[in-house]
C-alpha cells in the first residue's frame, strides 16, 4: 500500500528529469505544492543511485507541514525510516520543561541518526529521512541528548550501568541521574518506581510503560502493562533499552556550573542551586545555553553524504526571523509561567537559537536544496505560482535567494496542483466529471486515499459512471491508458503533469473532504493512559465520608492495631491496617467519637459529595437512621417513575437495524485516526443496541475532545443504511454548524443526504429541508432546539442524537418525550449532570464511558492568576509564533468591542475578530468560518464557542473575569483547547483588584487540579459539591441527598429499582468478620501507602456478595504481576475476602472468632443441619432465641482443610487453615446441599 514508482513515471517529463539532474550539488527548485514530494523521492532516489548513502533532513516552517512531508515520502518510499525530530513546545526563557513526550520523540530521532550513520546494512536497505519544523531545526541540541548511551536490560543478565554498579539499586540510581523521576506508581512517560524486586518505568520513546521483574541482580522477565489498570500485557521481550528522560542531565560539570551562574542570575538562585545540588527542576532546560557550552546543530549530527532541503524557503526564513523577535520579547516580559506562577522568566541574554545561516555553515559538505512555490516571469522577477501560492500567506518576502544569500541554481519544475476546496458538495461529481475527461485524453490517472474504504467507494462511484478503475497495492512500472489507477497511500496534495500526461487526485480533491494527519504512529489501537474513574478512596484527612451503618463521619488516617491471631499454643499478635474515622461527641463536652474501620471492609464507605459541608452523625443515635429512612421514602417515588419510564421503553415495538453493510466497513476505515479502545467498545455497545428489537437509549459519557462525535457519526450511517432518518439534536447553533461540516466530510462519497436546522439557514432553505424530512428524501438532519417544533415531521425517524443533553431545559424535554417513543436514543455528554448519571447508574438507561485521550494527547497546562496586559500579548504571541489560534472569551456584549481593539493594540501582527449572539447569523457565521479558515489569529468571542468549536489549530484559550463563570462552563470551554498534538494553555484570569469569592477560588482551584485528561466526571461531582445538590436535581431532592450523600442516595435509587423490577437485590450490609488470623498487606510488599489502601480497596470490592467469585483471585494475580509473589499475609487477607463474600451472601452479621468458639449470626438451623452438626462438631450449639451458632474452634490444627476458592493450597497452616475451617463449617451448615438429600 504505496506510491512507490510515482517518481519514475513523472521522470518522463523533461522538466522534471532535468530537476533529478541537478541532485548532485546546491540547487532551488520551484515547483508546485502537489509535485514536491515526489520531486523529494526522485533526488533522493538519483542520489542512491549514484551511490549515496546518506541521511536526509527536510526543513519545513512548521511542525504540520513537516508531518506532511513525512507522510507523504514514508509513501513515495516505503523502504525508507523516516520520523520527524519536533521542537520543544516551550519558549527559553521560561520555567517550563518539554515535555517527555516530546523529549522522547526528539530522542528516538538522534538515535536512528546515530545508528545509520553506524550500520552500513541498514543504509543499504533504505535512506534515512528526518523531518524538522525550523524551529526544531534553529535549536542547538544538547550533547546529553546527542550523545547519550542507553543502560540495555536483556532478561537473563544483570545490568550494567557504569559506575553506578550493578543491579536493581544501581539501576535506580542511574534512572535518577537520567532525570527520570520516582514515584509509587508509574503513569507518565518519564517516572519509574521500585516495589521489592520489580522495576516499573515508563522510557520517554517507548510506546508503553515496561515492567522488569528481577531475580537477585539479574533481570528474570520483561514485560509490558498498562498504565490505566497496571496490569502486564502480551508477550515478554527480550531487551529493552532506557535513555535518559530529559535533555540536560545534572552532571558533575552542569552541577559545578550551577553553582558558579549564582552571582550572576541572583533571580534565579532557588533554582541554580537545587541543581548545584542536584535536583532537578521543572524549566531548567532553558539555561542549556549557559550550562553546556558545545551544543552542535542538527546538521552536524547528519551523517555523512545525503543532503539538506529547505520547503518554503520564503516562509521558513520568515518563521526565523518571528521566531527571533518573539524570544527576545518573551526574555524581557515578566509574567508568570504557566503550571509554576514564577514571578520573572529566564533572565539569560541569550536564547540559544542558531540562525539559518549558521544552520547550513554547519553543513557545508552535502548539498542544501530549496523548493519553493514561487516561479519567473520573462523579467526574472520572482512571482508566486497561482497554483501553489495557498500555503503561503500575503506577508510572505518575494524573492528567492533569502537563505545565506548563495546564488544557488533554480530549476523550474512545469506541473500545476489540483485545487478543488474540502467541504465542496459538488467535489466528487467534478472529479468523476474531469477524470472522465482526461481519460478520453490519454491522460494516466491515479486516485489516493488514506484508507482502504474510500479506496473501495471510489471505486463505485467511477463504477456508476462506466470508468474503467483499478485498484492497486502499488503502481505498476507502466500506467494503462484509460484506466483509473485506485491505490491506498497519502500524497501531499493532487497534481497534473502536462509533460507527463499524469493526474493524481487525493481524496481531498476526489471526495471534497479534508484529509487529517494520522500523525506519527500508524497503529489502529490506541493503548489506555491512565485511570478516569472516580475513586471514593482519594481520601485525605478532614474529608467527609459516608459509613453505611454509622452515617456521616470526618476522616482522620490510616492507622495500624495489633490484634490476636492463632489459637491455643499459636496464639499471638498481628498487625491490621485501619481508617480512622471520627463522629459527634455522643456526650457534650467530650472528645469525638473514633470509628476504626478494617481496611478489608472498605466496601462500608464512600467519600461524601452533596454540597456544604454536613453535621457529623451519631455512633449509635437515631439521626443517621432517620435520614436514611427519608431518603428511602423519596427514593421509592423517583423509583417508580423510572420504571415506569424503563417499562414503557422495553413494551415498545423498536426496529431492530441489520448487521454491518460493506459501506459502514468502508466508511469506518476512511477514519484517519487510531480509535481508542474505549471508542470501540463503545461502537460495538451502540451497534448491538441498535441491532435488538427494543428501542435503544444510551448515555455516552466522554471529556470534550475524546471521540463522542465519530460513534454519532457510525451510528447515524448505520440507521440511514437501514433507509431510517437521523435527527441531531445540539444546543447552539454554532455546534450544529460544526458538527455539519464534520458529518459532511464522514459522509463525502456517500450517498446521503445531510442537511442542517438552525438559525444559520435561511427561510428557504429549512422549508427545503423540512420537506425532506417529511417526503423523506432528507436522511441525516443536525439543528438546534429548532428540530422540536410542531412543523418538523419525520416520515421514518429512527435515530435520535442529542448532544450536551443537560443544556436543554424541562420544555425541550417535554418536546423529547413525544419524539423518543420507539425511537433509538444516544444521548452524549462532556460532564453529565447527576440526573442522567442518576438514570444510567441505576440500569434504566445503559452507559458508556470515553475515558481514554486519543494518542498524543497532552494535558492541557492551566494557569490561574491576575489579568496583566504583559501575561495576555506574551500568551498570545507565544501561540502565533507555532502558527496557532487564540480564543479570548470576554462574556460581556457591551464593551467586547473595546475588549478586543485593545488585544489588537497589544499584539498589532494579531489578526483579531469578534464572535457574540447578538451577531446576525450570517455575520457570525462568517466570523466562525474565517477563524476555522484561519484568516483571524484571535477570536474575542462570549460563550458562544462554549460547545460547537473544534479547532485543532487553536491551542490557547484565555478566560477574562473567570471567577464569574461555573465549573462545568469552565471546563467546556478549556476543552475547545487541546484538540490536538500540540501542548495547549488555558488562562483563567480575574481582576486583579478586586478579592475572590470563596467559592470562586475553590472553582478556580478545581479547574487547576483536574487538568489532566478525561478529568470531566471528577468535575461534575464537584460541581455537585460546590452547587449542592438542589441546584442541580430539584430542591425536593436536595435534602435527602445532603443527608446521606449523593453515592448512597444513589445507591439507594438502584436498589429500588431494582426491587420494583422484580430482580433479586443484595443489601450491602455491615458484616463483622473477626478471625485470629494475621491478614494484611505488609509495608515491605506494597510501601505505598496510597497503593495498599487502593489493594484493600479492590479485596473489599471482591468481597461484595454480587461480585463473581473468581474475582478475589484476579486481585491476587494482580497484586502478583504488580508487586511481585504475595506474602503469606496477603494469602490470607484473600481468604478472608473470599470468607466475606459466602457470608456475606447468606445474611450473616457475625462470623467471630476470638474466644474458643466461631459464633455465627443470625442462623436458622433446620433439624437435619442440626444432626450433622452434632456429628461433625461435637460440642456444637444452636441457640434459636438468638439466631446465634457456636462451634467450638478445633485446638491448633485444623479439622477441615478444604482450600478457598481462588486461593488454592498456598496459605501457612495454621492461620491460612482456620480461615478454611470457618468456610467449610458455613458451606456444611448453612449453604444448600448440592443434592436433595441434604442432611
Amino acid at each position: 500500500m504505496s506510491l512507490k514508482g510515482l517518481d519514475g513515471l513523472l521522470a518522463q517529463a523533461p522538466s522534471f528529469a532535468r530537476a533529478l539532474d541537478a541532485a548532485s550539488g546546491d540547487s532551488e527548485f520551484s515547483v508546485a505544492d502537489g509535485l514536491r514530494a515526489p520531486l523529494i523521492a526522485g533526488l533522493i532516489h538519483r542520489r542512491r543511485a549514484g551511490g549515496d548513502r546518506g541521511a536526509y533532513l527536510l526543513i519545513a516552517a512548521t511542525s504540520r507541514e513537516a508531518d506532511a512531508i513525512r507522510q507523504a515520502v514514508a509513501s513515495l518510499i516505503p523502504e525508507a525510516l523516516t520520523t520527524e525530530f519536533p521542537a520543544w513546545e516551550t519558549l527559553p526563557h521560561e520555567r517550563l520543561s518539554p515535555s517527555p513526550e516530546t523529549v522522547g520523540r526528539r530522542a528516538e530521532a538522534l538515535r536512528m541518526l546515530r545508528d545509520y550513520g553506524q550500520n552500513p546494512e541498514q543504509a543499504e536497505r533504505g535512506p534515512l529521512v528526518v523531518v524538522a519544523s525550523v524551529r526544531a531545526a534553529l535549536q542547538p541540541v544538547s550533547p546529553h541528548a546527542a550523545y547519550a548511551e542507553p543502560v540495555v536490560l536483556r532478561a537473563g543478565e544483570e545490568p550494567t550501568v557504569g559506575a553506578a554498579g550493578h543491579g536493581l539499586d544501581a539501576l535506580s540510581r542511574r534512572l535518577v541521574e537520567f532525570a527520570y523521576t520516582r514515584v509509587d506508581m508509574v503513569t507518565r512517560r518519564g517516572e519509574f518506581a521500585v516495589r521489592g524486586g520489580i522495576l516499573d518505568v515508563f522510557p520517554p520513546a517507548a510506546e508503553q510503560a515496561m515492567r522488569v521483574d528481577f531475580f537477585g541482580d539479574e533481570v528474570d522477565q520483561i514485560r509490558r502493562f498498562s498504565v490505566s489498570d497496571q496490569r502486564s500485557a502480551g508477550d515478554p521481550v527480550d531487551a529493552l533499552e532506557l535513555w535518559p528522560a530529559r535533555e540536560l542531565l545534572l552532571t558533575d560539570d552542569v552541577r559545578m556550573r550551577a553553582a558558579d551562574l549564582l552571582p550572576q542570575f541572583p533571580a534565579l538562585s532557588t533554582m541554580l542551586e537545587k541543581m548545584a545540588e542536584g535536583i532537578a527542576v521543572e524549566g531548567m532546560e532553558s539555561l542549556l545555553p549557559q550550562l553546556i557550552p558545545d551544543l552542535a546543530p542538527l546538521t552536524a549530527l547528519l551523517p555523512a553524504g545525503g543532503a539538506v532541503l529547505v520547503v518554503s524557503p520564503e516562509r521558513v526564513a520568515g518563521r526565523a526571523v518571528s521566531l527571533s523577535d518573539t524570544n527576545n520579547e518573551f526574555r524581557e516580559a515578566a509574567w508568570h509561567a504557566a503550571t509554576v506562577g514564577a514571578e520573572t522568566p529566564i533572565p539569560t541574554g541569550d536564547s540559544g537559537m542558531l540562525t539559518v545561516a549558521e544552520l547550513r555553515r554547519a553543513s557545508p559538505a552535502r548539498p542544501w536544496w530549496s523548493m519553493t512555490g514561487f516561479v519567473r516571469d520573462a523579467a526574472d522577477t520572482p512571482v508566486p505560482d497561482p497554483q501553489s501560492a495557498g500555503e503561503s500567506g500575503a506577508d510572505e518576502p518575494r524573492g528567492l535567494t533569502v537563505i545565506d544569500g548563495v546564488d544557488d541554481a533554480i530549476v523550474t519544475v512545469h506541473g500545476g496542483s489540483v485545487r478543488r476546496s474540502a467541504g465542496d458538495g459538488d467535489a466528487t461529481a467534478h472529479a468523476l466529471t474531469y477524470l472522465s475527461k482526461r481519460v478520453s485524453e490519454g491522460w494516466r490517472t491515479v486516485v489516493t486515499a488514506q484508507g482502504a474504504g474510500l479506496v473501495e467507494r471510489a471505486r463505485d462511484l467511477l463504477a456508476e459512471v462506466g470508468a474503467a478503475a483499478r485498484i492497486v497495492d502499488e503502481l505498476p512500472e507502466k500506467l494503462e491508458a484509460g484506466v483509473i489507477y485506485l491505490v491506498t497511500g497519502i500524497a501531499w496534495q493532487g497534481f497534473e503533469s502536462e509533460e507527463a500526461k499524469l493526474l493524481l487526485e487525493t481524496e481531498t480533491e476526489f471526495f471534497g473532504r479534508t484529509v487529517t494527519s494520522q500523525g506519527a504512529t500508524g497503529q489502529k489501537l490506541a493503548r489506555r493512559r491512565g485511570k478516569n474513574v472516580v475513586d471514593p478512596l482519594k481520601l485525605v484527612a478532614g474529608d467527609h465520608v459516608v459509613h453505611e451503618t454509622h452515617g456521616i463521619g470526618q476522616f482522620v488516617e490510616l492507622t495500624q492495631r495489633m490484634v490476636p491471631t492463632g489459637i491455643g499454643r499459636d496464639a499471638g499478635k498481628a498487625l491490621r491496617e485501619y481508617l480512622v474515622i471520627e463522629y459527634a461527641s455522643t456526650k457534650r463536652g467530650m472528645p469525638r467519637d473514633k470509628l476504626y474501620v478494617p481496611t478489608d471492609q472498605l466496601d462500608q464507605l464512600s467519600r461524601y459529595v452533596g454540597g456544604e459541608a454536613p453535621p457529623l452523625s451519631k455512633m449509635g443515635g437515631s439521626d443517621w437512621s432517620t435520614a436514611k429512612k427519608k431518603a428511602r421514602k423519596a427514593v421509592r417515588d423517583i423509583a417508580v417513575e423510572l420504571v415506569k419510564l424503563y417499562s414503557a421503553r422495553m413494551a415498545s415495538p423498536g426496529f431492530a437495524f441489520s448487521d454491518d453493510t460493506p459501506w459502514q466497513r468502508e466508511l469506518e476505515e476512511a477514519f484517519p485516526f487510531a480509535e481508542t479502545l474505549d471508542q470501540l467498545t463503545t461502537i460495538d455497545e451502540v451497534k448491538r443496541d441498535m441491532e435488538r428489537p427494543v428501542p435503544m437509549d444510551r448515555l455516552l459519557a466522554g471529556d470534550v475532545g475524546f471521540g463522542k462525535t465519530e460513534v454519532a457519526i457510525r451510528a447515524a450511517f448505520k440507521a440511514v443504511q437501514d433507509g431510517k432518518q437521523v435527527a441531531m439534536l445540539v444546543p447552539t447553533t454554532l455546534l450544529a454548524n460544526q458538527h455539519f461540516e464534520t458529518f459532511q466530510n464522514r459522509f463525502a462519497g456517500f450517498p446521503v443526504q445531510l442537511r442542517a436546522l438552525s438559525r444559520f439557514q435561511t427561510d428557504k432553505e429549512a422549508k427545503e429541508t423540512l420537506e425532506g424530512l417529511a417526503a423523506g428524501t432528507v436522511d441525516v438532519v443536525i439543528g438546534t432546539h429548532r428540530l422540536l417544533a410542531d412543523s418538523v415531521i419525520y416520515k421514518d425517524l429512527g435515530l435520535l442524537i442529542i448532544d450536551e443533553e443537560q443544556r436543554f431545559g424541562v420544555e425541550h424535554k417535554d418536546k423529547l418525550k413525544a419524539l423518543k417513543t420507539g425511537v433509538d436514543i444516544l444521548a452524549m455528554s462532556a460532564t453529565p449532570i447527576p440526573r442522567t448519571l442518576e438514570m444510567a447508574v441505576t440500569g434504566i438507561r445503559e452507559m458508556s464511558t470515553l475515558a481514554t485521550p486519543p494518542e498524543d494527547r497532552h494535558p492541557i497546562l492551566t494557569f490561574v492568576g491576575p489579568r496583566s496586559d504583559r501575561q495576555i500579548s506574551a500568551a498570545i504571541r507565544r501561540e502565533l509564533l507555532r502558527e496557532g489560534q487564540v480564543f479570548f472569551v470576554h462574556n460581556r456584549v457591551s464593551s467586547i468591542a473595546r475588549t478586543a481593539a485593545k488585544i489588537a493594540e497589544l499584539v498589532p501582527e494579531a489578526r483579531v475578530a469578534v464572535a457574540h449572539g447578538k451577531l446576525s447569523e450570517h455575520q457570525l457565521e462568517q466570523v466562525v468560518q474565517d477563524f476555522w479558515e484561519r484568516k483571524f489569529d484571535v477570536l474575542v468571542s462570549t460563550t458562544i464557542i462554549e460547545t460547537g468549536l473544534d479547532i485543532a489549530n487553536a491551542n490557547t484559550i484565555i478566560i477574562d473575569q473567570a471567577d464569574k463563570y461555573g465549573l462545568s462552563q469552565l471546563h467546556q470551554l478549556r476543552g475547545r483547547v487541546g484538540r490536538s498534538r500540540e501542548r495547549a494553555y488555558a488562562y483563567f484570569l480575574y481582576d486583579p483588584d478586586k478579592p475572590l469569592t470563596e467559592h470562586a477560588n475553590e472553582r478556580l482551584e478545581t479547574l487547576a487540579a483536574n487538568n489532566e485528561l478525561g478529568s470531566g466526571m471528577q468535575v461534575a461531582l464537584k460541581d455537585l459539591e460546590l452547587r449542592g445538590a438542589g441546584n442541580l436535581l430539584g430542591g425536593e431532592q436536595s435534602g435527602h441527598i445532603a443527608g446521606v450523600g449523593f453515592d448512597l442516595y444513589l445507591r439507594m435509587i438502584g436498589e429500588a429499582v431494582s426491587t420494583f423490577k422484580g430482580e433479586d437485590v443484595q443489601a450491602n450490609h455491615e458484616l463483622i468478620l473477626e478471625l485470629p488470623v494475621d491478614a494484611h498487606i505488609p509495608e515491605e510488599y506494597v510501601e505505598s501507602e496510597r497503593l495498599r489502601l487502593e489493594a484493600y480497596q479492590k479485596f473489599s470490592a471482591a468481597s461484595h456478595p454480587q461480585a463473581p467469585e473468581e474475582n478475589v483471585g484476579l486481585v491476587l494475580e494482580e497484586l502478583t504481576d504488580r508487586y511481585g509473589e504475595p506474602p503469606a499475609e496477603v494469602l490470607r487477607l484473600a481468604g478472608v475476602s473470599a470468607l466475606r463474600r459466602r457470608a456475606s451472601l447468606l445474611g450473616l452479621s457475625k462470623v467471630v472468632a476470638l474466644g474458643p468458639t466461631l459464633r455465627l449470626e443470625p442462623v436458622t438451623l433446620l433439624d437435619s443441619r442440626r444432626m450433622r452438626m452434632n456429628r461433625m462438631y461435637p460440642g456444637g450449639k444452636y441457640t434459636e432465641t438468638t439466631k446465634t451458632l457456636q462451634i467450638p474452634l478445633p485446638g491448633g490444627t485444623a479439622s477441615a482443610k478444604s482450600p478457598l476458592a481462588g486461593v488454592g493450597q498456598r496459605a501457612t497452616p495454621d492461620d491460612g487453615d482456620i480461615v478454611a475451617w470457618t468456610s467449610s463449617v458455613i458451606a456444611a451448615l448453612l449453604e444448600p446441599d448440592p443434592s436433595t438429600n441434604a442432611g
